[in-house]
C-alpha cells in the first residue's frame, strides 16, 4: 500500500530546498496562512514568513 506523508512549513527558500533534497514535493500552498493566523510577523532566516507551502512525498 502506497501512503503520502505531508508536511507543511513556512516558505523559506532554504526551508523548502531541505524537503526537496530529502525526496518531497511541493503539494499545494496556503496563501497569507502566516499573515492571517498570526498576531506577529514570523522570520525564518531574515525573511518574512507569508505563506504555508505543503510538500508531500509517497513511501511504502
Amino acid at each position: 500500500m502506497c501512503k503520502t506523508l505531508l508536511v507543511g512549513t513556512g516558505d523559506s527558500p532554504w526551508i523548502i530546498s531541505f524537503y526537496e533534497h530529502c525526496g518531497f514535493e511541493v503539494s499545494h500552498r496556503v496563501e497569507n496562512f502566516f499573515i492571517n493566523n498570526y498576531d506577529h510577523s514570523m522570520y525564518e532566516d531574515g525573511v518574512q514568513l507569508v505563506d504555508m507551502v505543503y510538500l508531500k512525498k509517497d513511501y511504502g
